[in-house]
């Protein structure tokens, strides 16, 4: 029956991603929720929503990832983004047993300082950007394979002197094997809405997108390999410009449409040889496909990573490429603050 409720609730998810509308590539406000929580998502292409471990920054693209094994856990992250931008998480999370594992988490972003001038070139003084989320998520086993979970975020957003605050929530549900060789779960994401507005009436959509994934260990040798698909509620993610005449060929229909599929695609590899050490590299194919150049690409969309495994302590570090004069660096510490360390 549990099996049964799992394949309706997936089929009903997914008839759900056909109906619904949303925007992206810069028509939503708070892109902030799109920042990777934490370095090892981001040397895995940006998000994994389906890894089932101990790490509570996972939970910031899945609540239903938050699960027992994170009692007592701490997550710290901090991230050298692009231009001089800065922004970091804070996660942590205490399980209560029978009644499911909440998880609360702090985000923000620094956009830095800027020279404010007024329409005749005046320096009038400086001025500052940045936007904070509140995290709050709850997660509930139905049983020892499948959970679903909930977060509540609060969001504030000051860009000079025009603020806004906003409301969003995601939805996830997760199954992973009984060895944890294998994961699948599907996550609606920030749903909700402008709660005040900058300077118009009008209030701006959040960056809504619909995500599923899969992981999977290798049965004979340490790799586990991590597949997204994400904004599954729009397929066609290019601009209109790029959209085919009526007189194309099938071939180049055909091709254009697989394109249009691996737009969605985030793929990643962790390479776990033992205890002590994570190798780790990612791919975001839409990341490259908006952000490379017409004549060079580079390393566009790819991402690098490792860790190093303490045992109470975990630090991470990811090297993501964005363009091919943008790297970003983030580096996360993951404390197990139980007396004992978990076997």
């Amino acid at each position: 029956m549990k099996r049964l409720i799992l394949i309706f609730t997936l089929a009903v998810g997914l008839a759900f991603t056909t109906l619904v509308c949303a925007q992206i590539g810069g028509t939503a406000v708070y892109q902030l929720l799109n920042l990777p929580p934490s370095a090892r998502s981001a040397a895995l292409g940006g998000l994994v929503p389906g890894a089932w471990d101990d790490d509570p920054a996972l939970v910031y693209h899945n609540p239903a990832l938050a699960n027992r094994n994170m009692n007592n856990q701490l997550s710290l992250n901090y991230s050298n983004y692009l231009a001089d931008i800065r922004y970091g998480y804070l996660a942590f999370s205490h399980d209560l047993g029978k009644w499911g594992t909440p998880v609360i988490g702090m985000q923000y972003i620094n956009y830095g300082t800027f020279i404010e001038a007024n329409e005749y070139g005046d320096i009038l003084g400086n001025f500052s950007a940045a936007e904070y989320s509140l995290n709050l998520s709850y997660s509930y086993s139905l049983d020892s394979l499948l959970s679903v979970g909930i977060t509540i975020r609060p969001i504030y957003s000051v860009l000079e002197r025009y603020t806004s605050w906003g409301l969003g929530s995601d939805f996830g549900i997760h199954y992973h094997s009984a060895n944890n060789q294998f994961a699948f779960t599907l996550v609606a994401r920030n749903f909700g809405t402008q709660l005040t507005t900058y300077a118009t009436p009008d209030r701006e959509k959040l960056p809504f997108e619909v995500i599923t994934g899969i992981n999977f260990k290798l049965k004979h040798a340490p790799f586990r390999l991590h597949f997204t698909a994400r904004n599954l509620q729009q397929y066609n993610l290019r601009p209109a410009s790029e959209v085919l005449p009526a007189d194309a060929t099938f071939m180049k229909k055909s091709g254009h449409n697989i394109i249009l599929a691996l737009d969605h695609l985030v793929a990643g590899v962790e390479f776990v040889p033992g205890n002590l050490l994570a190798i780790r590299i990612g791919y975001n194919f839409l990341r490259r496909t908006e952000l490379r150049m017409a004549e060079y690409g580079g390393a566009t969309g790819f991402s690098f990573g490792a860790g190093l495994n303490f045992g109470k302590i975990i630090i991470d570090y990811a090297l993501a490429s964005y363009h091919v004069s943008g790297l970003t660096h983030s580096i996360s510490l993951h404390a197990n603050l139980n007396k004992k360390t978990k076997s």
